[in-house]
């Protein structure tokens, strides 16, 4: 009689060890991106972009992870102007996900680096009578001359949100959302004035999972 209780006890606390490591090592994120830019500035109105992202963690416990995030998004008119804008990301810092015994695996995260802006746009010239444009290179003076004008600027950039992966397969899980409060300090490329910048970005997408144990 001891020893099946021995042997009851042994087993349940092998099924706790083994259901307490069901966690993936590291973890591949590839997703759509949703930005809600708001430039705080009387120059340029609050826009809407697209794009996409990537994701690498390391989950150093089941609890603990170490994230690396680079996305980038554009918008190609502003204002109902045809000014192209992109904005990247490279964002690092901590995760803590909750790997419980479920399917379902929610997690917050605070991640920082940097961004960088660039917008551009379409101009045309008419070139007047005689015009040598380049130099070396006449010009008909009734034919318009296009050109694209842009400019970039870098920043300090912040992630600070959670999310929700849904597990699938043992190496795949789905993530229906990830929302995350964005902050940019990016110098305005009209002004070079530098100010925080309250955006949104939402991120959904297929999580790849390695080492599930």
């Amino acid at each position: 009689m001891r020893k099946s209780y021995l042997l009851v006890c042994a087993a349940l606390l092998s099924a706790s060890v083994a259901g307490a490591t069901a966690w993936p090592t590291a973890e591949t994120f590839l997703g759509y991106n949703f930005v809600r830019f708001n430039p705080n500035s009387g120059y340029a109105p609050s826009f809407n972009a697209n794009g996409g992202s990537g994701q690498f963690v390391y989950n150093l416990t089941p609890w603990i992870g170490g994230v690396i995030d680079i996305g980038a998004v554009n918008k190609g008119t502003l204002n109902q102007f045809p000014v192209n804008t992109t904005v990247m990301n490279f964002v690092a810092g901590p995760r803590f996900t909750y790997h419980n015994h479920s399917r379902f695996w929610p997690y917050a995260q605070a991640l920082f680096g940097g961004a960088y802006s660039t917008t551009s746009t379409q101009v045309s010239l008419l070139p007047s009578t005689g015009t040598v444009f380049p130099p070396g290179i006449i010009v008909n003076p009734n034919v318009p001359l296009s050109a694209r004008v842009g400019a970039s600027n870098t920043g300090f950039a912040m992630l600070a949100g959670g999310g929700l992966d849904i597990k699938l397969s043992k190496h795949i899980a789905f993530r229906p959302f990830e929302a995350s409060y964005y902050l940019t300090r990016i110098p305005s490329l009209l002004t070079g004035h530098i100010s925080n910048r309250n955006n949104f970005r939402y991120a959904a997408g297929v999580n790849f999972l390695f080492g599930a144990k």
